[in-house]
């Protein structure tokens, strides 16, 4: 259902952009850019390569689709997650995003340059996977949890920011200011080799789940299934999120 969704958000955004063609003025058509292409290297912090492509549809408006490729990485040592309690191996995290948004300039000029405002739809999708060698906690003996995480989210928001063209074909775009929310699901299993460790773990999550605010961990439930597993449900778990950064491309 949420492919079929996204396929008719495709449609209509790409309806949109011909249908509205026409609008486009005679003088912008000679004298500016209907197009841009842009790479967004902020996003490989989060382990995907991230680009844009805007296109006016009238001298102050345009609409832009965002596509984010996942490029799974270790995570681990980059967010700092290791302790001595906690030594994870053969990690990988990527993140594949779809972004759809209407952008209005300020100002008279033909080119997307520019402040502007911009409202959007976000759908964005995770999967991480990791071995953590852990100490118990009772002891001090040492066991293996394998980690299968996936999730995805739904969100609006809004966004600033100021677009400029350097040697009139070179876009930089400082986007600030974005303020998102939207809902979170996930899915993730904690599996070991040894049975009699799966007590202890499912007591280990159980205990970080209630730590969280109340609006997270009611969302989410934390089973033991059979003698190794154990599975850990969110839905519609409700989230803020921030958007900020720089975009570097090209106009045509």
């Amino acid at each position: 259902m949420k492919t079929r969704t996204l396929f008719l958000i495709f449609s209509l955004f790409a309806c949109s952009a011909i249908g509205q063609n026409d609008s486009i003025s005679a003088d912008t058509i000679r004298h500016g850019h209907k197009n841009v292409v842009k790479f967004l290297p902020v996003n490989l912090f989060f382990n995907s390569a991230s680009f844009e492509y805007e296109r006016k549809i009238s001298p102050k408006n345009s609409l832009i689709l965002g596509v984010g490729i996942p490029m799974p990485k270790a995570f681990a040592d980059k967010y700092n997650l290791g302790s001595p309690e906690n030594r994870i191996t053969d990690d990988s995290f990527g993140t594949m995003a779809i972004r759809l948004a209407y952008r209005h300039y300020s100002g008279h000029s033909k080119q997307p340059s520019g402040f502007y405002i911009s409202p959007y739809l976000k759908y964005q999708s995770f999967d991480a996977t990791a071995t953590n060698h852990k100490t118990s906690n009772s002891g001090g003996s040492q066991y293996v949890e394998n980690y299968d995480l996936k999730g995805n989210t739904m969100s609006l928001g809004f966004q600033m920011g100021w677009q400029f063209l350097i040697a009139k074909t070179v876009s930089i775009d400082f986007y600030f200011l974005g303020i998102e929310a939207g809902l979170a699901n996930v899915d993730a299993t904690v599996k070991s080799p040894d049975a009699n460790m799966i007590d202890e773990i499912y007591t280990n999550v159980s205990q970080n789940i209630g730590d969280l605010p109340a609006f997270l961990s009611n969302k989410i439930t934390v089973t033991k299934t059979g003698s190794n597993q154990v599975d850990i449900v969110g839905s519609s778990m409700p989230y803020p999120w921030l958007r900020s950064g720089i975009s570097i491309g090209i106009a045509f």
